[in-house]
Order: C-alpha cells, then structure tokens, then sequence
C-alpha cells in the first residue's frame, strides 16, 4: 500500500471535485503551490451557481446576484477591476404595492442625500438603530460578528426593536440574501451582510455573475479541468466519475451541500440539507419602471397574492446594445416552484401600472439548491469538520452561504495543507 505525502509535501495528485469557486480558488492554490491538479465538474462549464445566460444578446444571472466589495476573500482572489464592474446605488426602495408607496433606505455615511428621505422611511429612532448597526460593523473583519452568539434574524429584528413597518422592509431584504423565507438563519449573518454593505459596495459584472469563477479558472495551467463528469462516488484516495475510477494522493469535495451528503455517507445528519429555492422571471420592455441601479422590495411580501420578493434592473447598470431594458422579478421557497408568468405579471401590474401587460416575458431561471442550509446553533465561522471519512470538503456550507464563506472555506483548506495563499 502506498503511503501517501504529508499535507505539505510536492508533487500530491489531488482531486476536486467542483469547479465552483471555492473548488477553483483551492485547485490555483495547489497548482501553484507544485501539485498536480484534476477538477471534476459535472457541468459543461465552471462557476457553479455562479452562472450566467445569455437572453438575446445580454447576460442573464441565473438568480439574483451581486459581488461585495468588501468581502476580504474578494480582495484577495478576485481583480475587480477586470469585471468592468458596476456599483449598486448604496439604498434599498421599498414599495407597498397596495397603496403604490416607495420608501428609501439608504446609507447617508456614504451618500448624504439619502439622509432625509431614510429618516422620513424609518423615523427618527430607526434611523438612529440603523446608525447604530453600521457603526458596530468593522471593515477590518468582518467575519468578526460570525463568532457571535445570536438567535435567529426574525428573532434578532425584534429585539433590535425595529418597528413592524421598518421589519417590512428589512425582512424581505434578508430573504433575499439567505433565500430564507422563515428567516431561521442566524443574525450574526446578517451583521455580516450588513457590514459588507455598510464598509464596501455592491457591483454587478458587465458580463454577468459567471465572470468571477471564469476568472479563477484562467489562473489555472497544468490543471486538468473535466467538464460534462459526474462524480459518482469518492472515497479517501480515489473518484469513480462516468463509470471510471481514478486514484489520487487527496480528494477534495468543493461540491454544493446537498451534493456533498450524497457523497459522502459520513456527512454529518446535524447538517441536513434543506433545498432552498428560487426562480426569477425575466421580462423585456423598451421603457423601464425606474431608472435606478436599485432592488425594490415588496413590503407586503408573503401575504396572499405577493410573492415577488423584489425586483432589479440590470439594464439599468449596463445597458443592453438593443435600447431595450430587462426586469427580473424574484421569488423564493414555494413560491419559486414552477411560478405562473400570468399571475406573476399580473401581481407587477399593482407595482408599476397598466404598462407591465405590454412586457415580453423571455425568460425563467430556477435554482433548487440555491443556498445551503446553516445550522441555526452553530456560531462560528466555520463548521469544525474540514476532512469526513479521509475526504476534505470545502465550500459555503463549510462556513456561510456567500462568497466569502466559499472562498473562506478554499483558504482554510489550503492552510490545513500549508500553502500560502497566491497572490496577483
């Protein structure tokens, strides 16, 4: 039998499998550190949930999607300035479609003019709460407030004592971020996204969410990438993909959680997958309901008759070549199963008036497994477990469903190895 190098030593033949982010960022890593590297991705092309389609002759995310700036695994991995990458505008708009009221939330330190317009949203004490909130925040680590001990965000809202009106914004804002609609994930996470937006800004990619993991991707050189292999077992030293076994020195699962347990029969039952799922439909129209790079959300959100979570422009941002403008409309948990294009235009028709009837509905992307599931009494950065049965897992579910936690994850698994993090 074989003995197998030391986590350190040159010359491993390592699988991963998963060309997401965090399994490329750990696949440049190894590379470069003198490894030989083979990616596994049953896809046809990298990125994971990170991707993007083409609709016409824009890029569509599918999902929702945004890059934070502030993230410092961002910093580290990613060239921002390669993305041609655009900022959010730093507010969120809230609308009540039954009255037609929008109401801005924005963040006055970094753009005064929204002082007022916040104040008169929220009042005075809410807006001295929201004060508060961000300058509890730290831009030098973030991650800080993950090793909190908190209850979950509906729970931590209240005791933050936001009013039930400021919570109707608040609480689908969250929604959207953890893709939860019983907000069950725990509030250090949202001090967490709460802070990246407070210390740095939201961009969105010209050519869409995809471009991240597409970058990762060309940092890599003597790797082998397999695309279109599905990964049908894994074991400590070896991979069975498409009916073919292949023996390795480490295997790396860099798969989405629910892919993970599969697996992996070790996979802890503490960590039981929950499928957290979202569709987005995509509208064309030749004059968009505002001009905005914003997310309006809906304040009446999970009553009956509102399921559009919020609603976001990227036309807005980077314009398509035709003069035409895309709206997406967003939904989550049972709402998103299979959502009526009638019934969901009809819903906007409360939102923006008469004129979404005239809207050409192109498009409709759902993601089933969108988010991992955290478990709600755990309140650390990382779950403890990096290695189960001999195979080392990385990814969101090993830390907290971002970007940041993916590539958190590649980094603690590349210092478990003792190699130094690359740099650009």
């Amino acid at each position: 039998m074989a003995v197998c190098p030391t986590y350190g030593a040159e010359g491993m033949r390592v699988a991963v499998v998963g060309a997401g982010i965090a399994g490329l960022a750990v696949a440049v890593g190894l590379e470069k550190a003198g490894h030989d590297v083979t990616v596994y991705e049953a896809a046809g092309s990298v990125g994971g949930r990170m991707s993007t389609v083409v609709c016409g002759d824009y890029p569509v995310d599918v999902g929702f999607h945004v890059l934070h700036t502030a993230y410092p695994t961002v910093k580290r991995w990613i060239e921002l300035d390669k993305l041609d990458a655009k900022p959010m505008d730093p507010c969120t708009v809230s609308i009540d479609p039954r009255s037609g009221r929008k109401r801005i939330m924005g963040d006055a330190l970094k753009a005064p003019r929204y002082l007022l317009p916040t104040l008169k949203a929220v009042g005075i004490r809410d807006g001295l709460r929201f004060f508060k909130w961000r300058m509890q925040t730290s831009s030098k680590d973030l991650e800080r407030s993950m090793d909190r001990i908190a209850p979950n965000i509906s729970t931590g809202l209240q005791q933050r004592r936001f009013r039930p009106s400021t919570q109707r914004v608040l609480k689908p804002l969250f929604a959207g971020i953890t893709l939860d609609p019983t907000l069950s994930e725990r509030f250090s996470f949202a001090d967490f996204t709460w802070g990246a937006m407070a210390h740095g800004t939201m961009v969105v990619p010209k050519e869409g969410i995809a471009a991240v993991p597409l970058q990762l991707a060309r940092r890599l050189g003597t790797a082998t990438l397999l695309l279109n292999m599905k990964v049908e077992s894994v074991s400590q030293h070896a991979v069975l993909a498409n009916g073919e076994g292949t023996e390795f020195d480490r295997v790396i699962l860099a798969t989405p959680q629910h892919v993970a347990a599969e697996l992996l029969p070790g996979y802890s039952t503490e960590h039981q997958t929950v499928e957290r799922l979202t569709s987005t439909l995509v509208f064309s129209t030749p004059s968009p309901p505002f001009r905005q790079a914003r997310l309006l959300l809906n304040e009446r959100w999970g009553e009956q008759g509102c399921k559009v979570l919020h609603v976001h422009i990227p036309t807005n941002l980077h314009p398509s070549s035709t003069g035409r403008h895309l709206v997406t409309a967003t939904l989550v948990g049972e709402d998103a199963t299979n959502p009526s294009v009638d019934e969901i235009q009809h819903e906007l028709k409360s939102w923006f008036g008469q004129e979404v009837q005239s809207w050409d509905h192109v498009l409709t992307t759902t993601v089933r497994h969108a988010l991992p599931h955290m478990d709600p009494n755990h309140h650390a950065r990382f779950l403890p477990d990096v290695e189960i049965d001999g195979v080392f897992l990385i990814g969101d579910h090993r830390a907290h469903p971002s970007v940041q936690g993916a590539l958190a994850s590649a980094e603690r698994l590349l210092e478990r190895f003792e190699i130094p993090l690359p740099r650009w």
